[in-house]
């Protein structure tokens, strides 16, 4: 991995935290992840998409990818302390609805992000599924109609 960017986030308490943007590539794809990191420049989060430095709530946004299937991918957004600890709820942008984020050290955040993501993955599937077993009559009606449209457009 190498390091593309280093910002020194200085808060108002006087504690100093630094936000890293890394990136690694292989020649044909590149992946570009952010971690912070304390004063003591330790890793205290998880590789994530981005962080941003919150200055009125004197916390830090962090983005994330979460990838349902193939098709459907979206963000969850949520904040964390100088000390690397999720607080409260995360937002995923594609169902607007938030998930809970019992995290109780910031070790136990880095060590279990990755298995809430699972976890949340999982249940959007399962959503999705039933969503699709539902609909899957009108979305047969809709592709017929729209096939039949396509093919009286291309008499004309």
């Amino acid at each position: 991995m190498e390091v593309i960017r280093e910002n020194e986030i200085l808060l108002d308490n006087g504690t100093k935290n630094y936000i890293v943007v890394m990136r690694e590539g292989d020649g044909v794809r590149t992946k570009t992840t952010t971690v912070l990191l304390n004063d003591e420049k330790e890793v205290i989060t998880p590789e994530v998409k981005s962080i941003k430095f919150d200055q009125e709530a004197q916390m830090f946004l962090v983005k994330d990818k979460l990838s349902i299937d193939e098709y459907l991918t979206g963000s969850i957004c949520y904040y964390i302390n100088e000390r690397g600890l999720p607080l409260g709820l995360c937002f995923f942008d594609v169902t607007n609805g938030f998930y809970s984020m019992n995290f109780e050290t910031p070790e136990d955040y880095k060590t279990n992000y990755f298995s809430l993501k699972l976890s949340i993955c999982k249940s959007l599937r399962e959503q999705v599924l039933k969503k699709y077993e539902n609909d899957i009559e009108n979305c047969k009606k809709m592709a017929l109609y729209m096939k039949r449209v396509d093919e009286s457009e291309n008499k004309i």
